[in-house]
């Protein structure tokens, strides 16, 4: 897998996480879509931690936002 192969997978699930945030917000639900949430933030976080250590450029990965106020 190369570098634009990674970035581009990284991007699309920061984007299915503010997907999450906009169905929490639009359904009765809360449950299951904070829980939707709470699970992207984790898998984002890990991924966040990873390339901050590796002083990577978040915003070229898409997820230079703040995961907690965004997604807890």
């Amino acid at each position: 897998m190369n570098d634009a192969v990674f970035k581009f997978m990284i991007s699309r699930i920061a984007e299915k996480a503010k997907d999450a945030i906009k169905e929490a917000n639009d359904n009765s639900n809360q449950d299951y879509w904070e829980g939707r949430k709470f699970a992207y933030y984790e898998i984002l976080d890990t991924i966040k931690s990873e390339l901050d250590v590796r002083d990577e450029d978040l915003k070229e990965y898409g997820i230079d936002f703040d995961l907690e106020s965004s997604l807890l």
